[in-house]
């Protein structure tokens, strides 16, 4: 049987999706085994500046600061580690927001890595904006913590690609049971249920993973002027819970019509 240019671009989409997620675990692979190595403060270009770097490795958006501070007169530099939940944020009325002295990007100085992703950033000239929205950030111990941090948010994110592959890799099987004459057979059953099992339990292992993962501060803050706009907490991803129960719906479905397949060739 020929398949259809439908069924063609599916399969290649599928290949397309998988080998540009195991890319992407590949690199996350790499980013861990690197760790939270901003840039060389001894390099001469960054004795006299006083720059910043972020990071956000885990999926759940959290961020881990490095920021270095240089003190001019006592030549000295003094360094800071911030961590800041995803999913924490105030907001400040616009008549009384606070306005804050905001630098802005020197991009000359500023690095990207091969992904386009920013590995540092150093600013120069300022100006005053207002602040409407703000993350707290909790200051980390030392540049250790930071790093062990960055490590696992990077293993958070490589599970999660793989697991992706997994799904995708599904699918692909699924999607080629239509180049065949016999589309109706238990193999394909069998994939389309794996598929819907893991779409359906998807919600939950991303729960579990938060709580092994992501780590919050045990209690909120009151911060003057503001009100929380979003709170640190997991929301619970309802619409994946769904799509796996249509599928299961549909999977159940599509084994009952095997069965009935099978029965009119015996009948035959």
């Amino acid at each position: 049987m020929k398949a259809s240019i439908t069924t063609t671009a599916l399969i290649w989409l599928c290949n397309l999706t998988i080998i540009i997620t195991a890319l992407f675990v590949a690199h996350n692979i790499y980013r861990s085994t690197q760790g939270f190595n901003p840039f060389d403060m001894d390099s001469d270009e960054m004795k006299s500046v006083s720059s910043i770097t972020t990071a956000s490795p885990t999926i759940f958006g959290s961020t881990y600061y490095y920021h270095s501070v240089y003190d001019s007169e006592n030549d000295s530099r003094t360094e800071y580690f911030y961590f800041v939940p995803g999913n924490m944020e105030y907001k400040f009325d616009i008549v009384s927001a606070p306005r804050v002295t905001a630098q802005l990007l020197d991009e000359e100085l500023s690095k990207t890595d091969w992904l386009g992703n920013r590995r540092f950033s150093v600013f120069a000239d300022s100006a005053e904006v207002p602040l409407i929205l703000a993350k707290p950030g909790f200051e980390i111990e030392d540049g250790e913590t930071l790093n062990r941090m960055f490590r696992i948010g990077s293993i958070s994110i490589i599970g999660y690609l793989i697991y992706i592959i997994v799904l995708i890799w599904f699918i692909r099987r699924f999607v080629l049971g239509l180049k065949t004459n016999s589309f109706f057979t238990q193999k394909n059953v069998f994939n389309l249920k794996i598929t819907s099992l893991m779409v359906l339990v998807a919600p939950f292992l991303d729960y579990l993973w938060f709580l092994i993962i992501e780590q919050l501060p045990e209690t909120l803050l009151s911060i003057e002027g503001a009100s929380l706009y979003r709170s640190a907490g997991y929301t619970f991803k309802i619409e994946m819970l769904l799509a796996g129960l249509i599928l299961i719906v549909i999977s159940t479905a599509f084994e009952h019509a095997v069965k009935l397949q099978k029965e009119q060739e015996l009948t035959i």
